[in-house]
């Protein structure tokens, strides 16, 4: 489960999967969580800038834990 709260409203959104999408065209980044738009930004050009934009205005209060990540060690 994942779980962002917003930073200026404390609204807060809870998901399983947080999906990234640029726009190549026009710049305008979105977020969805769990196929809901959950956030815009403009002047974006890839995933790393959305996720740095959306960290400003959102807080991840809780994030699933990683069911193979006790496998990789």
């Amino acid at each position: 489960m994942i779980t962002l709260e917003n930073i200026s409203t404390g609204e807060a959104f809870e998901g399983q999967e947080i999906e990234y999408f640029v726009d190549d065209e026009t710049l305008i980044g979105e977020v969805y969580l769990d196929g809901n738009l959950i956030y815009q930004a403009l002047d974006v050009m890839n995933d790393n800038q959305l996720d740095h934009a959306l960290k400003t205005e959102f807080k991840l209060l809780k994030e699933a834990d990683d069911i193979f990540s006790n496998f990789t060690n």
